[in-house]
């Protein structure tokens, strides 16, 4: 059964902007953790063939989504703040806008090839109910990345970010080692495997 997830205590309804402040900043050492991330991510997704169905879900302002997805290409983008799904149309032609919430989603059962959800997973209050979802609407791979604690958090102090939370973003509410995020893909994949891309995690998981 489906069940409604929504946003985490205290996080913004509104939130356009809030991407591009990340993927568009100047620190020299978050630029190459970045830049190398999404290396990592393009090589586990692999190459996507023409007739691929590929579904976003947390497509944000399509800021990720775009680094991987072939130009051209099309893709159904899941957001559940309407105001980040527009920003992701704006930047992205072809792209397929659906504003729902990650544990309800309006889509098929088994209708994609490939199913990606990056940086959404520690977003929310609970987690299962996305993965058994994330499954249901995959018929091929699903991709998952998440960041990897405590270095995600040791980093941000390292730059002084968020020092009274210790390091913790305000929206990170589930806290991922490799051990754990295995242990929940488990739970509605038959296989995952789990690839360490400093200071996140990235998983490719298989029905």
């Amino acid at each position: 059964m489906t069940t409604p997830i929504g946003l985490a205590p205290g996080a913004p309804e509104l939130a356009a902007g809030q991407d591009a402040k990340k993927y568009a900043s100047t620190n020299p050492v978050v630029r190459r953790l970045l830049d190398a991330w999404t290396r990592r991510l393009r090589t586990v997704i692999g190459p996507i063939a023409e007739t691929d169905v590929i579904v976003d879900v947390g497509v944000g302002e399509g800021l990720c989504l775009e680094r991987f997805l072939p130009l051209g290409h099309s893709a159904i983008g899941v957001e559940y703040r309407h105001d980040k799904a527009v920003l992701a149309v704006d930047r992205l032609d072809g792209l397929s806008p659906v504003v729902a919430d990650a544990g309800m989603l309006p889509i098929a059962t088994a209708s994609a090839d490939i199913v990606t959800c990056i940086e959404v997973l520690e977003h929310l209050v609970v987690d299962e109910p996305a993965v058994a979802e994330l499954a249901r609407i995959c018929r091929g791979r699903c991709i998952v990345s998440v960041p990897w604690e405590p270095w995600f958090r040791l980093g941000n102090l390292g730059r002084g970010k968020n020092i009274a939370r210790l390091g913790n973003d305000p929206e990170h509410v589930q806290f991922f080692t490799p051990a754990r995020l295995r242990s929940l893909l488990a739970t509605s994949f038959a296989s995952v495997r789990v690839v360490e891309a400093f200071p996140w995690l990235i998983a490719e998981a298989r029905v």
